[in-house]
């Protein structure tokens, strides 16, 4: 079973403050669980894809952007 996450564990599992959470909530851009009007989970299986969709690759290496300055 998928364990549901509540908005403060998301926070902390995250770094990002509570209100923000909310925030990406309220704009549909993090995958929510709406158990009623009010309560609000999160399966962490969903979050790790989440994860997985926002990270970049680098385009260059640090080194390099340095040398053409």
């Amino acid at each position: 079973m998928d364990p549901l996450l509540s908005i403060k564990d998301v926070a902390h599992l995250t770094g990002l403050a509570v209100g923000t959470v909310y925030h990406l909530v309220s704009q549909g851009r993090i995958p929510v669980v709406r158990i009623s009007r009010r309560c609000l989970r999160f399966r962490q299986s969903d979050l790790l894809l989440w994860f997985d969709g926002l990270t970049c690759e680098a385009k260059e290496p640090m080194e390099n952007m340095r040398r053409q300055r």
